[in-house]
């Protein structure tokens, strides 16, 4: 699956368009509820991409180093993505403040 260094780069941001679009999904799903629903939910994504990430790398342990850099990289990279872009609702951002 991961033999080679783009190949890892690869599934990589593939997994890591799939986490960063999930925790997108489930925040904007949040933004019209109570504030510590929405902190909940926020705390969950960042728990659940930090263990998914501990999670890929003990299972590449055995690659190369290159392998392992590039694929967290890549996973990291297209997760940030998502979180770049503020969240709207339809009638402009929601303020958490």
């Amino acid at each position: 699956m991961t033999d080679g260094v783009w190949s890892a780069a690869a599934w990589g941001a593939a997994f890591g368009l799939v986490n960063g679009g999930l925790s997108r999904l489930a925040l904007h799903k949040a933004l019209d509820r109570a504030d510590k629903a929405f902190y909940g939910v926020f705390a969950l994504g960042f728990f659940w991409r930090l263990i998914f990430l501990v999670g890929a790398v003990w299972l590449l342990r055995d690659k190369r180093y290159i392998i392992l850099v590039s694929f967290a990289g890549a996973l990291i990279l297209a997760q940030f993505i998502f979180a770049v872009v503020p969240l709207k609702k339809e009638n402009g951002i929601k303020d958490h403040t």
